[in-house]
């Protein structure tokens, strides 16, 4: 049988290695790199998930200080173009921007396809002021389809590589084994060396290497230029996708409403948009085609220096800084600007401004409001006060100047509000206003503190003289009549006067003493002026001293009853007694009520000590209940006690407590009480006498003594005035007046109670009127409780002893 050439086995036993080797090398190389391949392909996703996740808060962090702004303003639009801008990453899907209260911006790239965009990236937003003070959020969402494409093409690369490898590998394998391969894998060297894939040039296949490994490699390689073709026609597009993202970013930062601009640590400006330019008046663009030199620093800012302090203070700290800054533009108005500046890393800041010129009109506006008074359009008490600080500063600083403060209050006015009503009192003090505008100058200040009370400022006034001419005027305008709805109404001012810097030299100084000039001219009975003087401040403190040991005589039970007899002229006996309030004062002893009764109803202190005093008076009225004796007790009563610091339903309880008959206890009250609020005085007296409670009219004849008022209010007994029957003589006026109230009074049905009863013949001529009842020091003093008993036997004796 005929061998086959050795040529020929020896090229099939070559090529059956060749292609056991190589089979082998692939095998296992096929394996290695589908391992390879499953490990690179979750290795990347991981890698590309995390890229993508760093990227995205790389993104956030250059554009926190804007979100802070937008969710701190709740400015819509920003949040809007900050999504926009935010969306022109091709990793994010979807953007969502909100504060607390609602949902600013929400962006996504195209429509929604439900696929799954893996873990979003959440970031909460806090004040560009306050780095505690949480103001919004915002939630990033990666573009599934952008990663898993990256994750592809990283796969792909990495099979790419493989494939290398493996070709590598059964290269060296087949060269190994096949020297003749190396020559032609040479040739295919140097061709590769010298051809241009770029430009479709491929390996051409070397001979009898058709279908060889060789052959195989060749078309491999050829493909392999293929892809790289591709590659670079796609690192291509992404590059026109590139400056196509950019200048998407440049239409973003043109169109923005705020002015953003971007500089350097000199205030050197590198870029700004058009709304920047359009703030300040700056062109884009220079004669070149190219932006103008400009610093920041050039602007025409009202105060430069403010502008240099914020830029060095931003380049010091970590966070953005702001501050309202005022431009004085070259023909135009002064306007506000609200900056934002942050540096963002060498030496560069960004900055974000806004035209605030309008909330700074409004702000303006409100502090406008608060020192005005809203019905007659002046100064009100923090506008007086805040003028006063302002002339007391220049004086500090000049040295030189000085004014009058005036205190106008209208005498009576409460009466117009409550007898015509509020609107009433409304004209009259818009009335008051124009005349007092009438009486000072221009640029004196005239304010409104309180309901009646006004403030003036005299500028550059500082003699007594100069005040008076000026109090007079408004004293006569005020005194001229009114008219509302046709009725005249008369009117008078109380006016105090304070002189700076002659008494004082702060506004709580001043403000006090023209109150306390005021106070006095109305204790003095009103219209008329009165200038501040020391004994004013003494007299004050001496109040004020009286006040706090009044406070305390309360706490420390120091008040104490005094009874003066009251004697039945017709039984000849004593049927009770006044009580009259004592203070024992620890170091000044027994107080007289003239000296601290005023004060404690100024004070509104009278209603305690009322109440005290009652339960002391019950208790007197049991103990001579106790003792057998049918004695009365009156009382006195202030202004202030009724009808809310004494209540009707108060004197029933304490009545009921102590069970004592209502009709033993009597209040007195003056006219002047019953006069000051006639419908709350006519409804507490008549509740009052309906429980059975005697009310007494005390001091009768020295007030209005009208004939309608003993008819109006349910009056028990008239108390003639002691001035009357201390200077009763046969014959006088005081004679004839004490016996007309008697008669008055007696026809009235009205018991009688004659006051000041000092002599024989005062009781005598009082008998003989018909007069009921009298008290006074013929039969005694006001004595305390323990002397008391003493004193009814000493009357006893002295009413039964024969009378001259």
């Amino acid at each position: 049988m005929r061998q086959p050439p050795r040529a020929l086995t020896a090229a099939w036993r070559l090529r059956g290695l060749l292609v056991r080797s190589t089979l082998a090398v692939i095998a296992t190389s096929l394996l290695a790199g589908l391992i390879a391949v499953a490990y690179t392909a979750h290795a990347t996703s991981q890698r590309a998930h995390l890229a993508s996740q760093t990227r995205l808060a790389e993104l956030l962090d250059t554009m926190e200080s804007t979100l802070a702004v937008a969710c701190f303003v709740k400015d819509q639009t920003l949040a809007y173009e900050l999504a926009q801008g935010l969306l022109n990453n091709s990793d994010v899907l979807a953007v969502s921007i909100s504060t607390e209260e609602e949902l600013l911006a929400d962006k996504r790239r195209g429509p929604s396809t439900g696929a799954t965009s893996g873990p979003s990236l959440k970031r909460l937003i806090y004040s560009p002021f306050d780095k505690q003070k949480l103001v919004g959020r915002i939630v990033l969402t990666p573009d599934p389809k952008v990663i898993n494409a990256r994750i592809s093409e990283e796969v792909w690369l990495a099979a790419i590589q493989l494939s290398w490898q493996l070709g590598m590998v059964t290269f060296a394998v087949v060269l190994m084994m096949l020297l003749f391969i190396v020559r032609p894998i040479q040739a295919m060297s140097d061709r590769l060396h010298r051809m241009d894939p770029t430009a479709g040039e491929r390996l051409a296949i070397p001979a009898r290497h058709g279908n060889t490994e060789i052959g195989q490699l060749v078309v491999d390689i050829n493909a392999l230029s293929d892809r790289l073709t591709g590659a670079l026609a796609t690192e291509r597009e992404l590059r026109l996708q590139g400056e196509i993202d950019e200048k998407k970013f440049h239409t973003i930062f043109d169109n923005a409403e705020s002015g953003l601009f971007l500089m350097d640590d000199h205030g050197d400006l590198s870029s700004w948009n058009p709304a920047f330019a359009g703030l300040f008046g700056i062109s884009q663009q220079s004669s070149h085609g190219m932006l103008p030199a400009l610093n920041i620093k050039q602007l025409p800012w009202q105060s430069p220096g403010q502008m240099d302090g914020l830029l060095q203070s931003a380049l010091r700290q970590n966070t953005a800084v702001t501050q309202d800054l005022q431009v004085q533009m070259p023909g135009s108005g002064r306007s506000w600007i609200n900056m934002v500046l942050r540096c963002v890393g060498d030496k560069l800041l960004q900055g974000v401004m806004h035209d605030v010129s309008h909330l700074k009109e409004s702000e303006a506006s409100a502090r406008q409001l608060a020192i005005t008074d809203l019905l007659t359009g002046l100064a009100n008490r923090q506008g007086l006060q805040d003028r006063l600080h302002a002339y007391v500063q220049d004086y500090a600083a000049s040295k030189q100047g000085g004014f009058a403060l005036l205190l106008v209050n209208l005498d009576e006015f409460r009466r117009i509000n409550e007898g015509m009503g509020l609107p009433a009192g409304d004209a009259i003090l818009q009335a008051t206003t124009r005349r007092l505008s009438a009486c000072v100058n221009s640029d004196d200040t005239l304010a409104r503190l309180s309901a009646d009370n006004f403030g003036i400022i005299l500028n550059h006034i500082t003699q007594g003289e100069a005040v008076d001419r000026i109090v007079s005027r408004i004293v006569q305008a005020i005194r001229q009549p009114y008219f509302v709805d046709g009725s005249p109404i008369s009117l008078h001012a109380s006016i105090g006067v304070a002189l700076f810097p002659s008494d004082g030299f702060d506004v709580p100084s001043l403000l006090r003493q023209a109150e306390l000039a005021m106070d006095s001219a109305k204790s003095a009975g009103g219209d008329s002026h009165v200038f501040f003087n020391p004994l004013l401040t003494e007299a004050a403190e001496q109040r004020r001293h009286m006040e706090r040991d009044l406070r305390s005589a309360i706490r420390n039970h120091e008040f104490v009853l005094f009874y003066q007899p009251v004697i039945d002229l017709v039984t000849q006996r004593l049927c009770g007694a006044e009580a009259l309030i004592r203070w024992r004062h620890p170091t000044r002893g027994l107080v007289m009520p003239d000296s601290f009764i005023p004060l404690a109803e100024k004070t509104g202190l009278v209603v305690e000590m009322g109440l005290m005093m009652l339960d002391v008076a019950c208790q007197q009225l049991v103990s001579w209940q106790n003792q057998g004796l049918d004695y009365s007790l009156s009382l006195n009563v202030s202004g202030r006690q009724i009808p809310d610091g004494l209540p009707p339903a108060k004197l029933q309880e304490m009545a009921r407590r102590y069970s004592i008959s209502p009709s033993k206890l009597a209040l007195e009250i003056t006219e002047g009480v019953m006069l000051h609020d006639i419908e709350k005085s006519l409804g507490w007296l008549n509740a009052v006498h309906e429980l059975g409670f005697k009310v007494y009219l005390d001091d009768f004849g020295t007030g209005y003594s009208s004939l309608s008022y003993l008819k109006l209010f349910p009056v028990d007994t008239l108390k003639v005035d002691k001035s009357f029957v201390r200077d009763m003589q046969d014959g006088s006026n005081e004679h004839t007046l004490v016996g007309a109230i008697i008669a008055m009074g007696r026809s009235l049905g009205l018991d009688i109670v004659a006051e000041g009863v000092e002599l024989q013949s005062h009781l005598t001529a009082l008998q003989r009127m018909g007069c009921h009842y009298a008290q006074g020091y013929y039969f005694s003093r006001p004595v305390p409780a323990e002397e008391f008993d003493a004193v009814a036997t000493r009357v006893t004796a002295l009413l039964a002893a024969p009378q001259p």
